[in-house]
């Protein structure tokens, strides 16, 4: 077979045909060929079959974007594809003979996958036929209408961008890959019209603090379809976004390996492995992916998130529902999708989503009534989630088909609420009859309804609440009475969090981690005393356990029961002891007798030491010094008294 000179994309785009250009207006341009080193592992199989090999981003030094109009930015990602099968694939710029490439945007925040921003398609003309690690040796056609076994071909970011290669989705079956051609479409928008969009709302990092972002490529072709091979036409990678101020939009670069031959809905479990994911096959038709994950609150309430994909379904969904039991309590129900756009002429109204007797159900208006409603159609992902008093386990949920045919759904098992008898207290009532005898109807009043508390009228029994501080009060209302502080602002009130120091005040909320070990603690609270760690008790040594003695009588001197014999520190807290630290020259991170925390011990914690000063234990006027003066309690014996001073005045003669 003859092998051809390879064309760089600056040439190949002066191949575009003027039926394409006439059909989108206006005239093509070329771009430079920039490539990474990056590749996916292929192998061939039977039949033309695309898939991409790299998503193509620009680096961190030299991010892109397009810029901003209304609130919203607009991108491209470039794509190299391969052809892993045996037989050459179609590239035909004239015909609907060639593959369309759909671009998205995710982000994974706060336990939530969703789509943020999508593209028109770019219609694929001239293949170059390259020579790609990982993907050849490239088997060249010989001319540019087809792409070649082994071979592959890159559109760049900037050829992925244009205007005039980009048309609309929805004339376009995903399942058979067949579309009509060339199309017509409204003229583009400046700037931001046909290509990727992302609101800025969803981009900006005040309000997206620790999100991940990813961007997804899809080619649909025809051939490839036929040939059974239209599920592996997608890959993608983590993008980072950034601002750019002097035109207030954004700006995308990679990170990341290339994910080829997958959608980007699987970084969802990649990162977050208790997503539990499942394949939703149509019969004879496209593919759904469904990714779900529970949550548990902590008030007797769980999260539910839902993530539905749509591969390539042309028949689309119209509804999603989820089976609860009959008196379960829901909240929160919610719903999110992608903004269509450019002219899209799809109505964009949200799936209100509706608590039946037994399942929870989302949905928008069926075929008949309007074919241009919200369905989730190919290359879209849509969310829906909700909270219920209800613990998670195995459900077969159901997506409802939106475009007329057989099935009329189809069913998944995921996770789902569990079904039956809601009981958290086991007295054979159920939890809302125990909190209220006629909150369903007449069908509590029976004995012993009614008599649960209920602070936070949830509808769940107080007693089957998260009660850390063991006072009959859910934590719940322990905050929002103001029983209980929460200085973090994490559910868990402060007297129940770790407080090393004993000062009220959560660890967390008392600094922070200035030692960089990874936890905030009293190794923290001084930190230009010592190196990190300096302040450290022995890996091994005193190890003192309370017997017939109150924890407070305990420790004090005599009173102890300790062993000396290498005793590993860790054991010893494990268990229910506390390692001594003679040796140690600190107290929870702080120099003894360095008052102020400054670093060394001076004339400004002498005085400190004068006011603290109380005399032995077994003075008569003696009265137990405040919380500051701990660090001048040098022999741990609950005084401040002439063997602390001389303590001081040791350290301060020799420089300390």
């Amino acid at each position: 077979m003859r092998k051809l000179r390879q064309w760089p994309h600056s040439v190949a785009a002066c191949f575009f045909s003027a039926a394409v250009a006439t059909a989108f207006g206006g005239e093509p341009a070329g771009s430079d060929l920039t490539l990474d080193d990056e590749s996916g592992t292929v192998a061939g199989v039977v039949g033309p079959d695309i898939i991409i090999s790299r998503i193509e981003l620009n680096s961190s030094e030299n991010p892109t974007g397009y810029g901003s109009v209304g609130g919203i930015s607009a991108f491209a990602i470039g794509t190299t594809s391969c052809n892993i099968g045996n037989v050459s694939a179609e590239w035909e710029r004239t015909t609907p003979r060639h593959p369309v490439i759909a671009q998205n945007m995710y982000r994974l925040k706060g336990g939530r996958f969703e789509q943020i921003g999508m593209s028109w398609v770019k219609h694929g003309f001239l293949a170059t036929n390259e020579n790609e690690v990982g993907c050849g040796p490239c088997d060249h056609p010989g001319f540019g209408d087809l792409l070649g076994p082994g071979c592959a071909d890159t559109y760049v970011i900037s050829l992925n961008g244009q205007h005039i290669y980009l048309g609309p989705r929805w004339p376009i079956n995903a399942f058979t890959g067949q579309f009509p051609y060339p199309v017509s479409a409204p003229a583009p928008a400046p700037v931001i019209g046909r290509r990727l969009q992302v609101h800025n709302t969803d981009l900006d990092s005040a309000m997206n603090a620790g999100a991940l972002y990813f961007g997804e490529g899809h080619y649909v072709t025809a051939d490839d379809a036929a040939a059974g091979n239209g599920l592996n036409n997608l890959s993608y990678r983590q993008i980072v976004v950034s601002f750019r101020s002097s035109d207030g939009s954004y700006l995308i670069s990679r990170t990341g390996p290339n994910k080829v031959q997958d959608p980007a809905i699987r970084a969802w479990r990649e990162r977050e492995p208790t997503v539990i994911e499942t394949d939703v096959q149509v019969p004879a038709e496209g593919l759904f992916i469904l990714a779900a994950k529970t949550t548990e609150l902590g008030t007797g309430f769980w999260h539910y998130e839902y993530a539905v994909f749509n591969l390539n379904s042309d028949r689309s969904a119209r509804s999603f529902s989820v089976p609860i039991p009959d008196g379960s309590v829901v909240l929160n129900v919610g719903f999110h999708d992608v903004d269509y756009h450019s002219g899209d002429p799809y109505d964009p109204t949200d799936w209100p989503g509706i608590v039946a007797d037994d399942r929870i159900i989302w949905q928008t208006d069926s075929y008949d009534v309007s074919p241009n409603a919200n369905a989730l159609r190919w290359g879209t992902l849509y969310n829906f989630r909700f909270d219920t008093n209800v613990p998670p386990t195995a459900a077969v949920v159901t997506l409802g088909l939106f475009k007329p045919g057989q099935p009329e759904f189809v069913t998944a098992t995921s996770t789902g609420p569990m079904l039956g008898f809601i009981d958290c207290n086991r007295n054979t009532l159920a939890d809302v009859c125990d909190v209220d005898c006629g909150v369903t109807g007449g069908t509590c009043d029976r004995a012993g309804c009614g008599q649960s508390a209920d602070c936070n009228s949830n509808l769940v029994p107080d007693e089957c609440e998260v009660d850390c501080n063991e006072n009959t009060v859910p934590d719940s209302c322990d905050i929002s009475s103001g029983t209980s502080h929460d200085c973090n602002e994490n559910t868990v009130p402060d007297d129940c969090e770790p407080d090393c120091d004993g000062d009220g005040l959560p660890d967390q909320c008392d600094g922070s981690d200035l030692d960089e070990d990874g936890v905030i603690d009293c190794d923290d609270r001084c930190p230009a005393t010592t190196p990190p760690k300096g302040c450290l008790c022995p890996s091994v040594g005193l190890c003192c356990f309370c017997d017939q003695f109150e924890l407070e009588e305990c420790f004090l001197p005599g009173n102890e029961l300790c062993f000396v014999q290498d005793y590993p520190v860790r054991d010893c807290l494990l268990g229910g002891g506390r390692p001594e630290c003679e040796t140690s020259p600190c107290l929870e991170g702080c120099l003894y007798s360095d008052g102020d925390a400054d670093g060394d011990r001076d004339l400004a914690d002498f005085a400190m030491l004068q006011n603290c000063f109380s005399g032995s234990l077994t003075d008569p006027a003696y009265e137990p010094p405040p919380e500051e003066c701990r660090p001048f309690d040098v022999n741990h014996d609950s005084d401040v008294d002439l063997p602390d001073f001389g303590d001081y005045l040791s350290a301060l003669n020799a420089g300390g």
